[in-house]
């Protein structure tokens, strides 16, 4: 088990009122990411990173702005996507925070393209830090958990017509 698993073993004890409060905004940030890839607003997706902020390019930590083109462009390049992020497991150490987040990803073709869809699995495992407005995102790593690839799907004829 990592460290991190470690921290969240049970029992389970009764949070605070302010890690309530911590929690829920550290958990906001993987939410405000996935909206704004859904959404296809970009500025949205960015506003939950640091300005300094570093993402996982296989393997290999980059600039932020580096890393959301990368993944901004390839969820954007599918007619729509919607993810749902899941159980979220979250340990503050004063103004410094892990987040692991589960997510589903789907990326949905349009009617008739000639490429498959994508639904993933995936673990956002994220070090987050309290600045002086709130929670950002510092650094982001992915690890994909599974990945269904579905033949695009053509259009059914209609019924009687």
């Amino acid at each position: 088990m990592t460290d991190a698993a470690n921290s969240w073993s049970g029992p389970a004890i009764e949070p605070s009122v302010e890690e309530l409060r911590q929690h829920h905004a550290i958990g906001q940030l993987a939410k405000i990411y996935a909206l704004g890839l859904d959404l296809r607003d970009y500025d949205l997706c960015r506003s939950a990173f640091a300005p300094e902020a570093r993402g996982d390019e296989r393997g290999t930590l980059v600039p932020i702005e580096q890393y959301l083109k990368g993944v901004y462009g390839m969820g954007a390049s599918f007619h729509a996507t919607q993810t749902l992020i899941a159980q979220q497991y979250i340990r503050i150490d004063g103004d410094d925070a892990e987040a692991w987040s589960y997510g589903v990803a789907h990326h949905k073709v349009a009617p008739g393209e000639a490429r498959d869809e994508i639904i993933a699995g995936v673990q956002y495992r994220d070090r987050c830090h309290r600045f002086e407005q709130g929670w950002l995102i510092t650094e982001r790593r992915v690890h994909l958990q599974w990945m269904d690839m579905a033949p695009a799907r053509t259009p059914s004829p209609r019924p009687g017509g």
